[in-house]
């Protein structure tokens, strides 16, 4: 059955099966974002609880592969997940299909190292640093990156002075999912505030490390504010839209 079929999508994309207000074009999980069909498989049960609670999200592991392999059954030709958090289950969803799988857009990571001079560093602009760094930074080598190392720079939304602009994108989710995310919103969504608020964060960690010559953007929820991350701090920005359009030219034509 593998890769039996073609429907003209050769990405596929695992996304949670919520919707909330930062999900417009220009986000990561929406469909017409791209130029290209991309072929959606929801996941019904995202997260999976744990003696550590909700304070932080404990991927389905066996619901992704179950996914993985639905969609390479499907036809496509590579998989993208919705969340960079999920980067910890990079060689397990490697190893279970047949297919590349881009977990997170903290694969990148390794690439902006090697294209820098040594003296340069890459910051990593995340929805949540606590969690990039729980487990033995889990997450981070899942992806490829040494750590600890004095050429990663880590700033999270979450621990800033901005927390409460940005969960506002979250505005929509199921009251359920919002307590298991420990998520508050206390004011309505405004493309214009959270871009003022990540815009901020981004061009702090800069002034604090004038020596990050390009910056990861690890939460699918950021492309919306790329280019206005690029215009603000004159650096490279890599986000995971344009990494899923890299992956689509990558695999047309792939049989």
């Amino acid at each position: 059955m593998k890769r039996k079929f073609d429907f003209g999508e050769a990405i596929g994309m695992i996304v949670l099966k919520q919707w909330y207000a930062a999900v417009i074009k220009g986000h990561h999980a929406y469909a017409s974002t791209y130029d290209f069909p991309i072929r959606i498989k929801f996941v019904e049960k995202y997260l999976i609880n744990s003696e550590k609670g909700f304070d932080l999200p404990n991927f389905n592991l066996s619901e992704f592969i179950k996914c993985a392999k639905e969609l390479e059954e499907e036809g496509v030709k590579a998989i993208t997940l919705d969340c960079g958090l999920a980067g910890g289950m990079q060689e397990e969803l490697a190893n279970a299909v047949d297919i590349p799988v881009f977990s997170s857009n903290l694969l990148m990571v390794p690439l902006a190292l090697r294209m820098l001079k040594k003296d340069k560093k890459v910051g990593i602009l995340t929805d949540t640093s606590e969690y990039l760094l729980r487990d033995n930074c889990k997450v981070l080598r899942g992806c490829g990156i040494d750590i600890p190392s004095p050429r990663i720079v880590i700033k999270g939304m979450m621990q800033s002075e901005y927390r409460d602009v940005w969960v506002t994108q979250y505005l929509g989710m199921k009251r359920e999912d919002l307590e298991k995310w420990k998520l508050k919103p206390l004011g309505k969504f405004n493309l214009q505030k959270v871009e003022e608020a990540i815009v901020s964060v981004a061009r702090k960690m800069v002034s604090e490390n004038p020596d990050i010559g390009a910056i990861v953007l690890e939460c699918t929820d950021m492309p919306l504010w790329a280019k206005a991350i690029r215009k603000s701090t004159g650096l490279l920005v890599f986000d995971s839209v344009s990494l899923v359009k890299y992956i689509h030219d990558a695999t047309v034509g792939v049989h």
